[in-house]
């Protein structure tokens, strides 16, 4: 089964301040609460091996407990990643969830709707604000077009607003206005997940638009991302 990565670019690293964590935390948890609505797959959450045990379902997210383990676990490593899992152990059903200062990664090896794919969009887009976010795969990674930017994906968020006409191919954009964010959801075709010559097409030759208009991030992380 397939694994789909929604990835994200911020352009500055988080805090960890103690404030600076527990919003984090906040965030995540309103997050969570949200995709969980969107698909059984997202259902429920756990953090991934607190304790060692196997599974760890003595850690459910959100809850008391597992928020102060994770702002502990934080407190006490500024590096390390709030990380979750939905509890399946079925390889096909499996989705994770990794969130630290560089940024948020939602995986999951299910193929969704394309409503629901933009609906994790959204949700994700609520905090914080980002540079870039795209559904990142193999098959994105093997035809980037310009390997020094990041992967154009069949859906992805930029921070400006994009007209109608613009891309060469588009089947559906939503635009985002949010304290974090502004700017527009990309959804290249409707079967988004098709690893076709016609998708690749499309892909391409929207990839050299999107970077001829600047809105696609370099792979090495902006000057100044690590001064406070």
């Amino acid at each position: 089964m397939r694994e789909f990565f929604l990835s994200t670019r911020i352009s500055k690293i988080l805090s960890n301040s103690d404030n600076g964590i527990k919003e984090q935390l906040d965030k995540i948890e309103q997050i969570i609460t949200e995709i969980s609505a969107i698909d059984p797959i997202f259902k429920n959450w756990y953090i991934n091996n607190p304790i060692g045990s196997k599974p760890p379902y003595d850690y459910p997210f959100p809850s008391d407990k597992a928020h102060n383990y994770l702002f502990n676990l934080r407190k006490n490593d500024l590096n390390e990643s709030f990380l979750l899992w939905n509890g399946r152990q079925d390889n096909s059903q499996f989705a994770s969830f990794r969130f630290d200062r560089l940024g948020l990664v939602l995986s999951f090896s299910k193929i969704l709707e394309t409503e629901q794919m933009i609906q994790l969009f959204k949700t994700v887009l609520e905090y914080p604000r980002y540079d870039y976010a795209y559904l990142n795969t193999d098959f994105f990674y093997d035809i980037t077009v310009f390997p020094h930017r990041l992967e154009t994906a069949s859906i992805c968020y930029v921070p400006v607003r994009i007209e109608e006409n613009y891309l060469p191919h588009l089947y559906q954009k939503v635009e985002i206005d949010t304290e974090y964010n502004q700017g527009t959801i990309l959804v290249f075709d409707k079967n988004w997940a098709d690893e076709t010559n016609d998708l690749k097409k499309k892909v391409q030759e929207n990839s050299i638009a999107l970077v001829e208009l600047g809105v696609i991030p370099e792979t090495e992380l902006p000057e100044g991302f690590f001064e406070s």
